[in-house]
């Protein structure tokens, strides 16, 4: 992973996102870019009112001011892990912040973002993760708002469950297994099993250690917790600092849409949580 990007419109988390990244970019050798967004105004089909220029170049402007503090923070923590960095401030002609981060970060090898928030900010849009996540073509890496914010990634837990999203993110995340010390395959609520029957988990546990990765099989029953809740549950109790996780969702209008347990994940996160479709 030598060429990293963090979309830093989120304001809130501009220093902890910042310091993350270039803690990360040192750990691994990387270019680390930063990205803010000016999105043109929002406008909703109920507005029938006219809007002058003024209100859109004003609403830029503060933008623009947010964007030069953003700036400060991405530059200090870069200069603070002595990383090589870039920063792009882009003048974006829809309202969409994610339109632009879906083209900034396609030449990346990973995307590094904010946890969503719980309501809806000005600089983001409700689905900017979602779309981040399902467009980019790109694993993304979700920091969170509050608890671990770790970068060592010595023990880290992958969910998986023989689907092409979790295949998908597991490989995507080779360049960090790599480095770990411990690594759990977990497959909640695995389908029974007959004598002679395939095993894809011991089957991809067999590949990884291959690749000299240090995976271990590991089965959980949910005991009627979500997926999502027994993967944060199992990676608290053993003090991971990684969860690596496949992004589910569906096609509505040509829009992607995370499924319910993807959703859940991100919101009840407290270690940072890698996502690849």
């Amino acid at each position: 992973m030598k060429n990293l990007l963090v979309t830093l419109n989120d304001y809130d988390m501009r220093g902890p996102l910042s310091r993350f990244a270039a803690r990360l970019a040192k750990h691994f050798g990387s270019r680390l870019d930063g990205l803010y967004v000016v999105p043109a105004l929002r406008l909703y089909p109920v507005v029938t009112v006219h809007v002058p220029p003024e209100v859109f170049e004003a609403q830029r402007k503060v933008f623009r001011q947010r964007g030069e503090e953003v700036r400060a923070a991405f530059e200090q923590a870069c200069a603070e892990q002595g990383v090589e960095h870039g920063w792009h401030l882009f003048e974006s002609f829809t309202p969409l912040v994610a339109d632009a981060v879906i083209e900034m970060a396609r030449p990346r090898d990973l995307v590094i973002a904010a946890q969503p928030p719980a309501e809806e900010e000005p600089d983001e849009e409700a689905d900017f993760a979602d779309r981040l996540v399902m467009e980019t073509g790109r694993p993304v890496l979700f920091v969170p708002r509050s608890g671990q914010r770790e970068t060592k990634f010595d023990h880290v837990v992958v969910g998986w469950n023989d689907t092409r999203e979790a295949t998908r993110a597991l490989h995507d995340s080779l360049p960090l297994l790599w480095r770990a010390k411990r690594v759990e395959i977990v497959w909640v609520d695995p389908p029974e099993r007959q004598n002679g029957d395939h095993d894809p988990l011991a089957d991809m546990v067999a590949a990884l250690k291959r690749h000299e990765v240090p995976a271990e099989a590991v089965r959980l029953n949910s005991a009627g917790r979500t997926p999502g809740q027994t993967l944060l549950a199992h990676a608290g109790e053993g003090n991971a600092d990684l969860l690596v996780s496949g992004a589910w969702g569906h096609s509505r209008l040509r829009e992607y849409v995370f499924g319910g347990a993807t959703q859940r994940l991100l919101r009840d996160m407290t270690l940072p949580v890698f996502m690849a479709h």
